[in-house]
C-alpha cells in the first residue's frame, strides 16, 4: 500500500499528521542543571531535546524518510535543521542550520555539534544556503519565478545541487523550531512541498502543570511539542511509539550518555 500512497496523495501538504505531547521535564531540567555544573561539555535544555530526537530517529529510521518524485527513499543521513537568530531582536539577521549527526552520537557529541554550528552562525558566518538565498531574493520577478520553477523540476528529480540545499532545513530529517526561547508555545507547523522534510517539530515553553502524583496532586514542569509528520512515510502506529521513545529519552537524558550501538533497547 505505501507504494502506491504517493500517486494517492502526491503533495506533502495534503498527507500532514498532527500530533501533540506534553512531557514532564523534572528530571531533564534537574540533569541539564547537573551537566551545566561540570565544566567541559555544552549540554543544555535545547541541545538535550535535540540528543533526544537523534536518539529516537536512530531507533526509529522510518521517520528519516522522506517521499520525492513519486517515490519513497530512506535517507542515508541524520539530519536535524533549525533556524539560528543571531540575537533576540526583531531586526537581527537569521540563519538556517543542519547539523548532521552519526546515530550512535551520545549527549555529549550532539551539544558540541549543535552549539559549533549555533556559534558560528551567531558570529555572521554565513552558509551556502544563505549566500543562494540572498544572491537571488534581489533578482526582477520575472528572473526569479523562472529560476525557482527550474529549482522546483530539479527538486522533484533530487537534482539540486548540494552547495544550495546543505544547509537548508527543508532538506532534513527533522526540522526543528524551539519557540520555547521566545517565551511562545508549541504551535501546530506546516510541512512544505519544496525539500524532503518529512518532520518538523515545535518545542514549546516551559510552564508549571498540575498532575497527579502519590495520591494527591503537585505542579510539576512541562513542555508541549507538536509533531508534524508526512503520513506516507510510515504507519499511525509507528508515529505514536516514535514520540513514546522521544518521550522517554526526555524523562531519563541519562540513558543518552551511552553511545547507541545499534542494539540499545528503546
Amino acid at each position: 500500500m505505501h507504494k502506491i500512497i504517493p500517486y494517492l496523495l502526491p503533495r506533502r501538504t495534503d498527507s500532514e499528521v498532527f500530533l501533540t505531547k506534553s512531557v514532564d521535564v523534572t528530571r531533564l531540567l534537574e540533569y541539564v542543571s547537573e551537566r551545566k555544573a561540570v565544566e567541559g561539555n555544552n549540554v543544555s535544555l535545547f541541545s538535550s531535546m535535540i540528543a533526544a530526537m537523534v536518539r529516537t530517529s536512530a531507533i526509529r529510521p522510518a521517520l528519516n524518510r522522506f517521499v520525492k518524485g513519486y517515490r519513497i527513499y530512506q535517507r542515508n543521513d541524520l539530519i536535524i535543521g533549525f533556524v539560528s537568530k543571531e540575537d533576540y531582536g526583531d531586526d537581527s539577521a537569521s540563519h538556517l542550520v543542519n547539523v548532521t549527526f552519526d546515530p550512535g552520537d551520545d549527549i555529549f557529541q550532539v551539544s558540541e555539534k549543535v552549539y559549533g554550528k549555533v556559534n558560528a552562525s551567531r558570529r555572521g558566518d554565513s552558509t551556502g544556503t544563505d549566500s543562494a538565498v540572498d544572491g537571488m531574493a534581489n533578482k526582477p520577478r520575472w528572473l526569479l519565478r523562472t529560476a525557482m520553477r527550474f529549482l522546483r523540476f530539479l527538486d522533484f528529480h533530487g537534482w539540486v545541487p548540494k552547495s544550495i540545499i546543505k544547509d537548508d532545513p527543508n532538506f532534513a530529517s527533522v526540522f526543528v523550531s524551539n519557540m520555547g526561547s521566545i517565551k511562545c508555545g508549541a504551535p501546530i507547523h506546516h510541512l512544505n512541498e519544496w525539500g524532503t522534510n518529512s518532520l518538523f517539530l515545535c518545542i514549546g515553553e516551559k510552564y508549571d502543570k498540575v498532575v497527579p502524583f502519590e495520591g494527591g496532586f503537585a505542579v510539576r514542569p512541562h513542555i508541549d511539542f507538536a509533531f508534524t509528520v508526512d503520513e506516507r512515510i510510515a504507519e499511525g502506529v509507528y508515529f505514536a511509539r516514535s514520540i513514546d521513545v522521544f518521550t522517554r529519552f526526555l524523562e531519563d537524558p541519562s540513558a543518552l550518555e551511552e553511545k547507541f550501538r545499534g542494539d540499545n533497547p528503546a
